[in-house]
């Protein structure tokens, strides 16, 4: 009776160990793996070398589970949002590329290669892979508002305000649409309309800034509303509040300068300009 007792924890255990193993060799199991690091990686906000170190245990997670399935799309998914945390902007586009072939339903996949191919300035594939996301998720604010900003890069202001029109029709309070839509028109020759839309900006700026106050996004928007309104003075307190909060933000660096040149104070404008351009504005 007790060799059978043995002989069964014996297989008990052995079958543990089969599972265990068959498990680890799953890609679920190695993205589940990806998952955890990455959002570890998220939660470590101090120790940036210690975030890079988890941020490359998920990459090499997400790397195993394709090695085994070579065709999951969520596999190449994250691979490539994990890339963009690392800032290996280069390898990210050919993950998006292959996650959107093998599942062309997956709406992430197209929306994220969207938003690489136009910071690469590619922006009629950007606007095809927009049109492709919004095939499958037509009601996505955010994906209108970034077709729009393409169509506008491309000088069609036309399609680009209709693109803004569509995206202020799902979220009306969004500050940023609001302020993109002011420059299409702007770019139309329809000031009035541009005015009416900045202000609604500044507006919408401003609420978000009572809640928020540290809101480096809101207070870039309102800044660049007002600067756009000739409310120069105004827009200067809140490109220097950006700058408080976030010292290497480009772009106020950069609008800063546009105040100061329409104040007057080119040396300094030409000063502020200089240092856009060191932390990375191509203006």
């Amino acid at each position: 009776m007790t060799k059978v007792i043995f002989a069964l924890a014996w297989a008990v255990l052995a079958l543990l160990c089969i599972t265990s193993v068959a498990e680890v060799e799953t890609a679920g199991y190695w993205l589940n793996k990806g998952n955890e690091s990455l959002e570890k990686a998220s939660n470590e906000t101090q120790d940036q070398t210690a975030k890079s170190l988890i941020l490359q245990e998920a990459l090499n997670a997400y790397d195993k589970a394709i090695e085994i399935c070579p065709q999951s799309a969520l596999g190449w998914y994250k691979k490539g949002e994990v890339l963009i945390e690392l800032s290996r902007f280069e390898e990210v586009l050919p993950c998006f590329n292959r996650s959107s072939e093998i599942d062309p339903q997956f709406a992430d996949a197209w929306y994220q290669k969207g938003k690489i191919l136009t910071a690469l300035g590619r922006y009629v594939d950007a606007l095809d892979a927009y049109d492709e996301y919004l095939k499958i998720n037509p009601q996505s604010s955010d994906a209108w508002y970034w077709k729009a900003g393409v169509l506008s890069e491309l000088k069609r202001y036309d399609e680009g305000l209709a693109a803004y029109n569509e995206s202020i029709e799902i979220d009306p309070l969004s500050e940023s649409v609001w302020l993109g839509k002011g420059g299409a028109l702007n770019m139309l020759g329809r000031k009035v309309e541009a005015n009416e839309s900045f202000a609604k900006a500044a507006e919408l700026s401003c609420k978000t800034i009572e809640l928020n106050p540290k809101s480096v996004a809101a207070w870039q928007n309102k800044g660049t509303a007002l600067y756009y309104l000739d409310r120069h003075s105004e827009a200067m307190q809140c490109f220097d509040r950006v700058i408080e909060l976030s010292p290497r933000y480009y772009r106020s660096w950069h609008y800063k300068g546009l105040v100061l040149q329409k104040l007057g104070r080119n040396a300094e404008a030409d000063a502020v300009f200089a240092k856009a351009r060191e932390l990375g504005s191509p203006l």
